[in-house]
């Protein structure tokens, strides 16, 4: 659940090589680039520019390095900023030199990537921008693309927020659905292992004051943290107040850019925000030739 040291995972490739293969079929084929650069061997050179109103994050460079090593293709890379660090509204992110017939070919796959996951980064970085000199913490949830988690909650870590679980698999979080069906919060806090036998987070779903003192009650060598879903902010301040340091506190449901600075005055330790990934669409980046 924090954030780590981040390289591209067995599934990031396996996406990287279907996105190719969507593109370019295989063995790879682009018709048009193929026939009029077949003959010529000589590198080029072409740049990728921001065509963006706004500043951006970038996020996503190694992504181009994997394209190319994935092409055979022999390249440089010359750029001055970072994962992390803010490309100017018109400015240039980088010169690629490579033969003319891989530039072509991984142009607009390349551009894909780079485009959301930069625009999933700039998105974080505003709502963590609104949130500064607080406590609040911005998080990112499982509403992520198919395929591309790992790469949108890398490109959340480069805007400045904070990795949620990945899945299912690497904590237990404990949902209304999970209570209801069970009969009750008490039944289920009586079947959860406490933390002497068990290494991963536990982050239980609350509703109301009635839930949170039983969770309180029943839950203390549990519990990690307390997450209340879709609650106004004078409930979610009369919850963090009831809290008072026992579990670490999250805030969830329809937060936004809005509603944020509200939100983080309730002195809650983390936000959850599920559209840093589905609605950060993309930047405008563009390839262009280069001298």
């Amino acid at each position: 659940m924090q954030n780590s040291p981040w390289q591209l995972n067995k599934i990031d490739h396996q996406l990287i090589d279907l996105a190719l293969k969507e593109d370019l079929s295989f063995p790879y084929c682009d018709v048009t680039t193929d026939t009029l650069f077949k003959n010529q061997k000589l590198n080029k050179k072409v740049k990728i520019i921001s065509k963006h109103s706004e500043d951006i994050v970038v996020a996503g460079l190694p992504v181009i390095n994997v394209l190319f090593t994935k092409m055979d293709a022999e390249f440089k890379l010359k750029h001055k900023l970072q994962d992390g660090e803010v490309l100017r509204a018109h400015e240039t992110l980088m010169i690629i030199e490579s033969q003319a017939i891989s530039l072509l070919k991984i142009e607009r796959t390349l551009l894909n990537f780079l485009r959301h996951l930069c625009a999933v980064a700039t998105l974080t970085k505003k709502f963590v921008d609104l949130v500064r000199g607080t406590k609040l913490k911005i998080l990112d949830t499982r509403k992520t693309s198919p395929g591309m988690r790992h790469l949108e909650k890398y490109a959340v870590h480069c805007g400045g927020g904070v990795n949620h679980r990945m899945g299912l698999y690497d904590a237990f979080m404990l949902k209304d659905t999970h209570i209801d069906l069970l009969g009750g919060l008490q039944k289920a806090l009586k079947i959860l292992p406490d933390k002497k036998n068990n290494f991963l987070p536990v982050i239980c779903e609350i509703r109301n004051l009635d839930e949170l003192r039983m969770a309180i009650k029943y839950g203390r060598d549990k519990i990690t943290r307390v997450m209340f879903d879709n609650m106004d902010n004078q409930q979610l301040k009369q919850c963090v107040d009831e809290v008072d340091g026992v579990f670490e506190t999250e805030a969830s449901g329809g937060i936004n850019l809005q509603n944020i600075v509200n939100i983080a005055q309730t002195e809650v330790d983390y936000a959850s925000v599920g559209m840093l990934t589905y609605a950060a669409g993309q930047v405008d980046l563009s390839i262009i030739a280069s001298d």
